[in-house]
């Protein structure tokens, strides 16, 4: 998919997703208003709608989910194959750039450079093995044997 048409679907997916929300606290209001109507027959004072939307906060956000899912939109554009796909990227954008975030190869590009660290002085990540902070026996779960290590029967 080209990159453009990957952002504004995207961008379409963080919409639909405050959209949601939208409609979520829209439902609350509705509620409370009848429950208010329920309890009081002389109809006193009903819930306003700005006690369930904060348009300064809730726009800023809308704005935010927006921006994200365009960018994840962009991101991903090549391993997105159809419209659907795109705004599903973008109605996950923020999880999706969180975890794009979260792994090793852009933390490290991110970070300054160190010296090299030998295999032998730092533990094993996720992608080498470890399981609930247990490395495995060399060769077990596709780990190779350190150079000079012989590999367990």
């Amino acid at each position: 998919m080209d990159w453009p048409t990957a952002i504004v679907c995207g961008a379409i997916g963080g919409c639909l997703i405050e959209a949601i929300v939208f409609y979520g606290r829209v439902s609350e209001w509705r509620t409370a208003r009848h429950e208010a109507r329920a309890r009081s027959r002389r109809r006193k004072r009903l819930p306003s709608l700005r006690e369930h939307v904060d348009l300064p906060a809730d726009s800023l956000v809308a704005l935010t989910r927006l921006a994200l899912g365009g960018i994840a939109g962009g991101l991903f554009h090549s391993q997105v194959i159809g419209m659907m796909a795109a705004i599903a990227v973008g109605a996950s954008a923020p999880a999706l750039l969180q975890q794009l975030g979260a792994t090793r190869q852009v933390q490290e590009a991110l970070q300054e450079p160190r010296p090299a660290e030998s295999a032998t002085q730092r533990p094993p990540t996720i992608g080498e093995g470890l399981v609930l902070g247990v490395a495995p026996a060399p060769g077990v779960l596709g780990v190779a044997p350190t150079p000079g290590e012989v590999p367990a029967e």
